[in-house]
Formats: C-alpha cells, sequence, structure tokens
C-alpha cells in the first residue's frame, strides 16, 4: 500500500543523502503510536527548497549527490503542510518558512515514478508497481 503524502505533517526531517541514484529525506515521528514512525521521500526529477534564493535540483547531472546542498536546508525542520498540485508536484511546507516542492513531471532522465514515500528500512526503495 502506498504512503499517504499528507501524513507527513509533524514529521522531522532526520537524515538527508542518495541511495542507489536517487537523492532522499528521511522523516521521523516521535511518537509511539505513529505507524509508520519513519518514512522516505525518494526523487527521481527536479525539486527545488526555498525560500529566496531558491536552490533548484536538477539531477539532470550525472551526480545526484548534487541535491544534497539544497536538500541540508530542511535538515531538522518539521513538516508544517503537504500540498499536491494539478501536476502531481509534492509540495512540503516547513515550520520555520522553508518549502520544497518536488516537480511531477518527470525529467528525461526520470527512470521511475518521480518521487514516492517509502520504508527507509526495506530492503529496496523502488516504487511499488
Amino acid at each position: 500500500m502506498p504512503h499517504d503524502p499528507h501524513s507527513l505533517v509533524g514529521f522531522l526531517v532526520t537524515e538527508v543523502g542518495v541511495r542507489q541514484a536517487w537523492p532522499f529525506i528521511t522523516f521521523t515521528r516521535s511518537e509511539e503510536s505513529a505507524r509508520p514512525s519513519e518514512l522516505r521521500l525518494v526523487i527521481d526529477t527536479t525539486c527545488e527548497v526555498s525560500p529566496p534564493p531558491a536552490l533548484v535540483l536538477d539531477l539532470a547531472a550525472d551526480d545526484p549527490a548534487a541535491a544534497l546542498p539544497a536538500l541540508l536546508e530542511v535538515l531538522n525542520l518539521s513538516v508544517a503542510s503537504v500540498g499536491l498540485a494539478d501536476d502531481a508536484s509534492l509540495i512540503l511546507d516547513f515550520y520555520g518558512g522553508h518549502t520544497l516542492r518536488v516537480s511531477g513531471t518527470a525529467q528525461a532522465w526520470t527512470t521511475h515514478d518521480v518521487w514516492w514515500l517509502a520504508d527507509p528500512h526495506a530492503s529496496c526503495l523502488e516504487p511499488r508497481p
């Protein structure tokens, strides 16, 4: 069952990195009763972190790690709200004023879904069929 991105409200960003070929953000919830307590957002398209000046992440370069400096801007921030645009873009607003917008549009180099939520402890982070 796919994870609902709206469930990220209240989650804290505890990790950013690259696994396989995709930049990711790991979210953790401290409430023991909440299941799951961790989710990972995996990105396979362009995205941007703002406020201005916005840092645009264009992963068309052969280095997915190029996304990390911008993604570090949301490390240790909690998700205040989640939105989905008409084009399937994921919009995460964080307490503290930062916003992450992950495009809903595939790029020439996109190999899977443009973004997906996964269990960070799963053996593979690929999207489910």
